[in-house]
């Protein structure tokens, strides 16, 4: 039985099958003369052909190859020319980058043609390039204009400024074609962020991961220097306009708020022949509690970004419902060079002034504000009632000059002169007096602290 069905089946499909077995030699066949076709070339000598290729790169892609170690013919994933440890140029541009791989992926029908040689795409993998600062809109440009597919892995992007690298970008991944085209994602200050280049490049949106903070940046010109912004970080939102040009980053119609601090600023931040920044702040609102929870002493802890500082820095506020019952309004300038601070202070407060200047050394390991103050009270009355203390002086009004300094680490003060009215000359009891008082109430929990309103009731009923 199983003989018949046996016959039958063959004798029905026999024709079907002979053919089956034929067409497994043509695959073989096939197979091997694709394998030959792909593996041949390994045996080429890419040295001779270093011009047609180098010419091809700056036709096609504008880039100019300097030196490089072997050109090597490769299969896998795709007939490729792996060049290894390669120094290349844009030949337009002022980037310079070092590729420990650069793969140019082959045309399969130029293969064996290298008169009319041509690539599909380039990767170029493990590579690394220092890039002034504000030279970074080279590259999107670069990468705008380009009509020829290619694709960045692992680059190290270091951004350098008079021989010092400033910062550096790590692991950066960057395309020109495909469904990640103009994605391009790395890590920074040791967290990873991704960006998204849109609308032909004039629309970017950046966010680092795993933080809270994103920005989208919208630049009104193909050069990348003209521009608005929102950035956001939790309940923090900024906003500002921005034009870069001449070594120097322009920040105009800016405006910041949370829930706890609204303020504008307008700042001019130069990069050339060295970093200096000039800023104006104009506070529309802040809740004490913010003051409350800043800490001096930590931020000196940076000391290694402090050093880097150099600027003017101008704050200015008024208060709309008298700041902590007291201060009418204040204004500061600081200036700031690599670590040392100058500063004037004005305070208008009710019944009166204040102004302060001074200097310090922030980067000392335990710095110390020196001050000279002149207090002008010539409403004692409104001063007093503001701190429900009855007004044990006379109605006349009072100069208080004050000279000292002040031990952020040890939160020690030294006066070395108080004068009232010209007729009050502390000494060196009194001095004492006034540096024990200030300490233990004042100064006890804090710089910041030296603005809240109970400690001030506090000092002025112990002293008056």
């Amino acid at each position: 039985m199983i003989n018949k069905i046996y016959k039958s089946i063959n004798n029905k499909y026999s024709d079907i099958i002979k053919f089956l077995f034929f067409i497994r030699y043509v695959f073989v066949i096939f197979l091997i003369s694709i394998s030959l076709f792909l593996l041949i070339p390994k045996f080429f000598n890419y040295e001779k052909k270093q011009e047609i290729i180098q010419d091809y790169l700056i036709n096609q892609y504008e880039i100019k190859i300097n030196d490089y170690k072997s050109i090597e013919y490769k299969v896998f994933p795709l007939p490729n020319l792996l060049i290894s440890k390669v120094s290349l140029n844009v030949a337009t541009n002022p980037i310079n980058l070092r590729s420990n791989n650069m793969r140019l992926f082959l045309n399969l029908r130029n293969i064996y043609n290298y008169k009319n040689f041509t690539i599909s795409k380039i990767l170029l993998s493990e590579n690394e390039v220092f890039l002034n600062p504000d030279r970074i809109k080279d590259l999107f440009i670069y990468f705008n204009k380009l009509n020829n597919a290619i694709k960045i892995e692992k680059l190290d992007l270091n951004l350098k400024k008079n021989d010092d690298i400033v910062a550096k970008i790590k692991n950066v991944q960057l395309s020109n074609y495909g469904f990640r085209k103009y994605h391009l994602s790395g890590e920074i200050f040791g967290k990873k962020f991704k960006v998204s280049l849109k609308n032909n490049l004039q629309i970017l949106n950046f966010k680092l991961l795993k933080t809270g903070i994103k920005a989208n940046l919208k630049f009104k010109d193909k050069n990348f220097i003209n521009g608005s912004s929102k950035i956001s970080l939790l309940n923090n939102i900024l906003r500002f306009d921005f034009n870069l040009s001449n070594n120097q980053l322009k920040i105009i119609r800016s405006n910041f708020r949370n829930k706890n601090l609204s303020f504008s600023l307008d700042s001019v931040i130069k990069f050339n022949p060295f970093f200096d920044i000039d800023t104006v702040i104009n506070i529309n609102d802040i809740d004490k509690n913010l003051l409350d929870s800043i800490s001096l002493e930590n931020i000196l802890r940076n000391r290694d970004v402090i050093k880097k500082l150099n600027g003017k820095i101008n704050i200015n506020y008024k208060s709309k419902k008298y700041f902590f019952n007291l201060i009418k309004s204040y204004s500061s300038d600081l200036k700031i060079n690599y670590g040392r601070i100058f500063f004037s202070k004005n305070f208008l407060i009710a019944g009166g002034d204040i102004n302060c200047k001074g200097d310090s050394i922030l980067i000392d390991e335990y710095p110390r504000v020196n001050f000279s103050c002149l207090i002008n009270v010539n409403d004692k009355k409104k001063l007093l009632k503001k701190f429900s203390i009855s007004n044990k002086w006379d109605q006349d009004a009072i100069k208080i000059d004050l000279k000292g300094s002040i031990n952020i680490g040890t939160k020690k003060i030294n006066f070395k002169r108080i004068h009232i009215n010209k007729e009050y000359v502390a000494n060196e009891e009194d001095l004492r007096y006034y540096e024990n008082n200030f300490k233990t109430i004042l100064y006890q929990d804090g710089f910041f602290q030296l603005f809240n309103k109970h400690k001030i009731r506090e000092f002025l009923t112990e002293i008056l």
